[in-house]
């Protein structure tokens, strides 16, 4: 039923056009399979150097079913469908046989988990984290289902572990879930639970294992190309002189004081805010979440005080499991980046928490069937309250993507001359073209670092043509700062680029020559 549902959504879907498809996803992609590491200078920005495992997927994906669109995006629902399958069985370990509307409560859960403001419109697109989130929130639900039977090992910790590392390896995003099944794993230490520390050090390893092993190609050719493995992130500890000494890490959306720090998620739960994203959103999910949490992590606790530290049922520990999963996982992600739709995947855990949180705060006071219904209207108005940030789609056109723009002689060099995202275009270029990025979020004309000179090397001794691409509603002035930094002026034609994956024409493309 998830898969037919999701399948469903997926196919009224527009195709990928969100930005982080535009400005690096795409190409990356493409890059991993036509090497352009001695061609291209950044032209997906500093996402250039980002891994690209999981783009180098998707580019043949977007090739093979480029006349399919709809079939693609059905292909794209269906890790969507596993997550919800994923969370249903989570939500199943805490609700009792015989418990009212079990099954359809649980289905509930997943519903809420998997339709949040972060998931649901990053849907079939490569912005989301629901896909390389699978094996993590997988490895959760195998974890918690061992924990209620008390049957964890160093041994299935390991492969626990594994499995997690394999998410995060894919996208590092999702490191503070992993870190919050460590820190869950390694507390049952103090609850009595027998080899807890030994088993979270076996998932630790397991994790590390999984990361190193999927990202080691990555890690060393950034060492050897740029000097610092994670470039340009960490540059103020790996210090390599392509660019400034500084963390580059996009700390737009972090809280502005330790208030605002405290009550973060209230600040979108009511009315539309785009502190954490670049779009108006409304959400209560993260704020039910971690209310839910801190509830059901007082009440284990008041539970253990009473019942002088035994182990608990297994109920019990698997909602203090999740808790601290989540906390751990909310407090990392306000703390390194607050940007709201890598709270994907632990929005999933939502549903399941507030479940938890009924059924142990409310759930021994009262008749069940006033637990059902506190819960269904829950989620009733949470799904009628959020306010989704759409993130732009391709136009239809029977293709996942269509280009048209004016022809390119082979061996020329296209300078992108302003900070959009352009680089999606590049596969649709003869393979021969070079294209530097001359003015982004990487660097910029008087930038301090070797690649602001290099740059400048490169189309100072291009001998081919010489184009440029702009944006200049966007950007006004800007490709005229960098054409005179570079000697460089526009030729006598100009033209718009076509594509699907712009609602109308807007980057300019001309022709250029040097300065007299």
């Amino acid at each position: 039923m998830f898969a037919v549902g999701f399948a469903c959504l997926g196919a009224a879907l527009a195709t990928d056009g969100t930005p982080d498809f535009k400005n690096y996803h795409y190409y990356n992609g493409f890059a991993a399979h036509h090497d352009r590491s001695a061609l291209d200078i950044f032209p997906a920005q500093l996402q250039t150097a980002f891994f690209n495992g999981l783009d180098a997927v998707y580019y043949p994906l977007f090739v093979a079913l480029d006349g399919y669109p709809t079939a693609l995006n059905v292909l794209l629902s269906l890790p969507y469908a596993l997550a919800a399958f994923l969370v249903f069985l989570m939500a199943r370990l805490v609700l009792p046989v015989g418990f009212p509307l079990r099954d359809p409560a649980c289905a509930a859960a997943a519903i809420l988990g998997l339709t949040g403001a972060g998931a649901l419109p990053t849907m079939a697109t490569t912005m989301s984290d629901l896909v390389p989130g699978v094996p993590l929130l997988a490895a959760l639900t195998a974890w918690l289902y061992l924990e209620r039977g008390g049957r964890n090992t160093v041994r299935s910790a390991f492969l626990v572990g594994a499995a997690a590392g394999l998410s995060v390896g894919l996208k590092m995003t999702l490191a503070p879930l992993f870190v919050g099944l460590l820190c869950a794993a390694a507390s049952r230490q103090a609850f009595g639970v027998k080899g807890a520390l030994a088993q979270a050090m076996a998932l630790g390893m397991g994790g590390l294992i999984a990361y190193i092993t999927l990202d080691a190609h990555w890690l060393l050719a950034n060492y050897r190309a740029y000097g610092n493995p994670l470039f340009p992130l960490m540059n103020n500890v790996f210090r390599s002189d392509l660019v400034d000494h500084g963390v580059w890490t996009d700390l737009r959306f972090m809280p502005r004081n330790t208030l605002m720090a405290l009550l973060y998620p209230a600040y979108w739960a009511f009315r539309p805010s785009h502190l954490t994203i670049e779009l108006d959103m409304r959400d209560a999910r993260i704020l039910v979440g971690l209310a839910s949490a801190v509830l059901v992590l007082l009440a284990h606790l008041a539970s253990r005080l009473r019942a002088r530290g035994t182990r608990g049922s297994g109920g019990d520990i698997v909602g203090l499991q999740l808790a601290l999963v989540f906390l751990v996982a909310y407090f990392l992600w306000e703390r390194v980046w607050s940007i709201y739709r890598y709270l994907s995947v632990a929005e999933c855990l939502v549903g399941v928490l507030l479940l938890i949180a009924l059924t142990t705060i409310i759930g021994k006071r009262v008749p069940r069937g006033w637990v059902v219904a506190a819960y269904f209207g829950g989620v009733g108005v949470i799904l009628a309250t959020t306010q989704y940030p759409w993130w732009s789609r391709a136009q239809r056109t029977g293709h996942v993507v269509t280009v048209r723009m004016p022809p390119i002689e082979p061996d020329a060099m296209v300078v992108l001359l302003d900070p959009y995202a352009y680089s999606y275009l590049v596969p649709s270029l003869p393979e021969s073209v070079r294209v530097v990025g001359a003015n982004n979020n990487l660097v910029r004309p008087g930038s301090w670092g070797v690649l602001e000179r290099r740059i400048e090397d490169a189309i100072r001794h291009h001998g081919g043509p010489l184009w440029g691409m702009e944006y200049p509603e966007a950007f006004p002035g800007i490709a005229d700062a960098t054409l005179k930094h570079h000697g460089l002026e526009r030729g006598a034609s100009c033209a718009l680029v076509e594509t699907n994956i712009e609602d109308h024409p807007l980057v300019r493309l001309c022709r250029l020559r040097r300065g007299s």
